[in-house]
C-alpha cells in the first residue's frame, strides 16, 4: 500500500500544484497548437508587463498588450 496521502490541492505549495498540473497543461497547449489557436507566456528577455509571446503551430510573435483597452499590437513576428 503506498503511503502517499490525499492532499487537497488548495493545500498544496504553488510548486507543487505546478508539478501536478504540468502534464495536463502541456497536453492543453498541444492541443491548441493543433487547433490553429496561439499559447501566451511571458518571456524573460522582455522586462515590460505589457509583453508577452504568442506561440502558434508555425511561428511566435512578441505583442504588447494595452490593459486599458485590450489592443494587441505586434512588435515582432519570429518564424
Amino acid at each position: 500500500m503506498s503511503d502517499k496521502k490525499f492532499k487537497p490541492i488548495f493545500e498544496s505549495t504553488l510548486s507543487e500544484q505546478s508539478a501536478l498540473l504540468k502534464s495536463q497543461l502541456q497536453q492543453v497547449q498541444r492541443e491548441n497548437l493543433k487547433a490553429g489557436l496561439y499559447n501566451s507566456y511571458r518571456d524573460a528577455r522582455y522586462k515590460a508587463q505589457n509583453i508577452l509571446v504568442r506561440r502558434y503551430k508555425d511561428r511566435r510573435e512578441i505583442v504588447q498588450i494595452d490593459a486599458a483597452t485590450g489592443h494587441t499590437q505586434t512588435i515582432k513576428t519570429i518564424l
